[in-house]
């Protein structure tokens, strides 16, 4: 399944493995560096992890409505 979602700059985002990107944003929050924006690597991965997770919940409630 492939999705879009928006970085911390608004730049548009194709996920096409949700765990996969979840994975990444995890590992990278920690990151101190700073991107042109001003904003950390790190506040950006948590701003799209939020995002990502959100899509996750609503994959797995859709998942349990099935009969």
């Amino acid at each position: 399944m492939e999705t879009k979602i928006k970085d911390i700059t608004g730049a548009e985002i194709t996920v096409t493995d949700l765990k996969e990107a979840v994975r990444q944003c995890r590992e990278c929050l920690a990151s101190p560096y700073l991107m042109p924006s001003g904003h950390t690597v790190g506040e950006n991965h948590a701003y799209m992890l939020r995002q990502l997770l959100a899509l996750q919940r609503r994959k797995r409630e859709h998942g349990r409505q099935r009969p």
